[in-house]
């Protein structure tokens, strides 16, 4: 089609008036229009029918010559846009509308998704579309050589430079990272370049930065209690000169990682997230190795710090939320997630119902996780270190299924009848089918036992004794932990018996004289802590033990409450042999060396089993590691004790 006829000069009786849009000062812009906008749209519309626009803008050169290069391209095809959509559906800021579909300088998307387009290419079956796509190729790929040289230049020497860096920071990728010495995997959802300009204070580092920053959001799956879904950290790579080793980054792409490491590395980290799903809800184990606490600085800043732990655990993100008050996170959920979508995802699972108790209500999703998400899987898990009740993180790894023990139970020293007694409490409470209620619905429903005695006479044995052959967990207070400020008491106790009733655990509190004390006219502060107390253990539906020296002050309400009242006394002879024997007997094979001479001789020491305990320890570090425990070791053990309650009487 030949251009229209241009009409001779001056030949048309009329006047044109245009308008200059250029700045004062610049050479003029001429416009049919007065109004800019109208230009621009004019302008805009100008290869509307071509299925690509490709855009040139000059710049003067070095050497004062004027040259055009690439401003940007727009892709109005239909068909491409739909492959491009395909392509894109996942990255950072794509969002598919009627505007065109533009790519500036450096193309990074084009970049990170070149392989996608060319299998896309490789796979597409419409002709017309197959040419569309074949032309873009041709006029994009030739803009694209320098990077592409840039990264085949990164995978043969195992090096980058930070100009290039974003090269290998595509959205989608796994990368390698270490957490507390762990290595894990994590998709990285987004990477953006900080640079002087875009902030004037960086509040982690104290004071101004400097020097430009990449900082990648990487999404791991994790477990909130409820359901599964992509947690987000960060990661920062500082500026560096020269080139660095993509191996030592602290976050490293997988695809970087060489093929005979990445297989195996894969499956064990796939391993640990089954591990991971396994321990999705609630559990008991054993744990021997670290934990990871949240503290505060002096600037109430939260920080981790890493302690040992060796025993018995609670793994419960449910719980490590919800008995804290804290709102469990939100996590992101669904395959395809990037750094732009909102965190608002479906919470339904997080509904809590709470009653009079202060009972929780556990709403879990518990479906399988594909191989993808148990690769994602973070390296620990939320729960409760009994021994220290201490609210932490475990590392998967340290845990194992717990080893109960019968032992403990089988060497109470007590009676058969009082056995008997404490095997059928316990085995009610295990099963939590009562035929009898309580005039108020969910009330009265616990089991109450009182242990007392002098001390060291087996209170506190029995009660660990029992949870271990009844294979379940034990919550050990003491009043000193519970402290003497009701409000604090309150909260303290409220804790403690929500916690036993979600994990079907017995609680041990000991030393409970202050608690269990008859209340008087001239003690309001002790009426206040004995009446939360009794409030407290009314909607309990487990098993509390409890320990005291003495009875005979114990409350009138509080007696009654009670439903087994198990007396200790001192320990005779036979009672003291026992105990020393079973002692020695949890020794280690040869660590110690005695006759039933010996122990007849050690039970004529009036001792009860903690002094025991004592001497049998301090026993030990005298012998040495390579030598057995003798009577010798324990004979000077014991006539020291005897001279120090010499001095003490």
């Amino acid at each position: 089609m030949s251009d229209p006829a241009v009409p001779p000069v001056g030949s048309e009786c009329s006047i044109k008036k245009l308008f200059n849009h250029s700045t004062p000062g610049l050479k003029p812009r001429w416009s049919d229009f007065q109004d800019p906008v109208l230009e621009e749209r004019r302008v805009k519309e100008l290869g509307q029918a071509h299925f690509v626009i490709h855009r040139f803008s000059s710049h003067v050169t070095e050497g004062g010559a004027v040259a055009w290069s690439t401003h940007s391209i727009e892709v109005k095809s239909q068909h491409l846009r739909g492959v491009l959509d395909g392509i894109f559906h996942d990255y950072p800021k794509w969002s598919p509308d009627e505007s065109p579909y533009t790519f500036s300088p450096p193309f990074t998307p084009l970049v990170h998704r070149w392989e996608n387009f060319l299998k896309a290419y490789d796979q597409e079956k419409d002709q017309r579309v197959k040419m569309e796509m074949l032309l873009l190729r041709e006029e994009i790929e030739p803009l694209l050589v320098v990077n592409f040289s840039a990264l085949q230049e990164a995978k043969s020497s195992g090096t980058i430079a930070f100009d290039n860096l974003w090269l290998l920071l595509a959205p989608g990728d796994m990368f390698l990272l270490v957490v507390d010495g762990q290595q894990c995997i994590a998709k990285l959802l987004n990477a953006r370049l900080i640079e002087a300009d875009d902030y004037d204070y960086d509040s982690s580092h104290g004071g101004r930065e400097e020097n430009p920053y990449w900082q990648l959001t990487l999404g791991q799956t994790d477990w909130n209690g409820s359901y599964c879904g992509l947690k987000r950290s960060e990661v920062v790579i500082q500026e560096f000169e020269e080139s660095k080793s993509i191996s030592t980054l602290p976050a490293c792409p997988l695809r970087f990682v060489p093929c005979e490491l990445e297989k195996d590395l894969r499956q064990r980290i796939v391993s640990r997230g089954r591990k991971f799903e396994s321990l999705r809800g609630f559990h008991v184990k054993d744990c021997d190795g670290g934990k990871v606490i949240t503290i505060k600085d002096p600037y109430e800043r939260e920080k981790e710090k890493v302690e040992p732990v060796r025993g018995r655990v609670i793994v419960d993100a449910f719980a490590f939320y919800h008995c804290q008050d804290d709102m469990p996170p939100t996590l992101l959920r669904g395959g395809n997630v990037t750094d732009d979508e909102s965190e608002s995802g479906d919470t339904e699972a997080t509904s809590v119902v709470g009653d009079k108790a202060g009972n929780l209500t556990r709403h879990e999703d518990l479906s399988p996780l594909t191989d993808e998400q148990c690769l994602l899987a973070v390296p620990r898990v939320r729960g409760f270190d009994l021994e220290t009740k201490k609210w932490c993180q475990f590392n998967i790894d340290d845990i194992r299924d717990p080893e109960w023990d019968n032992r403990p139970f089988d060497n109470l020293v007590l009676s058969d009848d009082k056995r008997e007694l404490l095997v059928a409490f316990t085995a009610y409470n295990k099963s939590r089918e009562s035929v009898f209620d309580d005039f108020v619905k969910r009330k009265g429903k616990g089991i109450v036992i009182l242990l007392y005695g002098p001390p060291g006479v087996g209170k506190t044995l029995t009660a660990e004794a029992v949870a271990e052959k009844s294979k379940v967990p034990l919550y050990v207070m003491s009043a000193g932990e519970l402290g003497r400020d009701p409000a604090e008491l309150q909260d303290a106790l409220r804790r403690a018996l929500t916690c036993c009733q979600l994990w079907n655990a017995m609680l041990l509190l000991d030393e409970a004289d202050v608690f269990m004390e008859n209340r008087s006219s001239s003690n309001l502060q002790l009426n206040e802590l004995v009446s939360i107390f009794l409030r407290q253990l009314e909607y309990y539906q487990g098993l509390l033990f409890l320990t005291t020296n003495r009875v005979s002050s114990i409350d009138p309400a509080f007696k009654s409450r009670l439903d087994l009242i198990m007396p200790y006394k001192e320990l005779d002879w036979t009672a003291r042999r026992k105990v020393w024997t079973n002692f020695i007997s949890g020794l280690p094979q040869g660590a110690a060396d005695l006759s039933e001479d010996d122990y007849d001789e050690l039970a004529k020491k009036d001792m009860n089993g903690r002094d025991i305990k004592n001497v049998i320890k301090t026993g030990l570090i005298l012998a040495g590691r390579d030598v057995p425990l003798t009577m010798r070791q324990l004979e000077i053990m014991l006539k020291l004790r005897e001279e120090v309650a010499i001095l003490d009487s």
